[in-house]
């Protein structure tokens, strides 16, 4: 049976994975800054195999969201003027899936990633 923490944590990626691509002009500055944190596996929505997701920086710079991880670029997104984004998370193997999610107006980003039967929640707080 999944404990509360979980079906939080999963119903936070469920509500992640149900924003939409934002047309261009929805697309916000307000967001810019560097986010730092980390990625959980959703254990309950996960095989127990699944590897950690290295994603501990997200830098958003003109409603662009970017990220890297040893010089390969893992995320291309853009964030709307709701706090919403939507974005690419590339693999090592080259393959993207759909990484979604929100920025509070506390500066924490929440999103999820599905891939491979892993679940991955990640949280990241503003810096600066």
């Amino acid at each position: 049976m999944p404990n509360r923490g979980s079906i939080i944590a999963a119903g936070a990626l469920a509500a992640a994975l149900a924003t939409t691509p934002a047309p261009a002009e929805l697309v916000s500055y307000a967001y810019d800054g560097v986010y730092e944190g980390g990625a959980a596996i959703v254990r309950d929505l996960s095989d127990p195999a699944c590897p950690t997701l290295p994603l501990y920086r997200i830098e958003i710079r003109d409603g662009a969201l970017r990220a890297w991880d040893g010089g390969r670029q893992t995320v291309k997104g853009v964030i709307t003027h709701d706090g919403f984004f939507n974005a690419d998370y590339y693999f090592a193997d080259g393959r993207a899936r759909v990484f979604e999610g929100a920025i509070d107006r506390g500066g924490v980003l929440t999103g999820g990633v599905f891939y491979q039967r892993c679940a991955y929640l990640v949280t990241l707080y503003k810096t600066r």
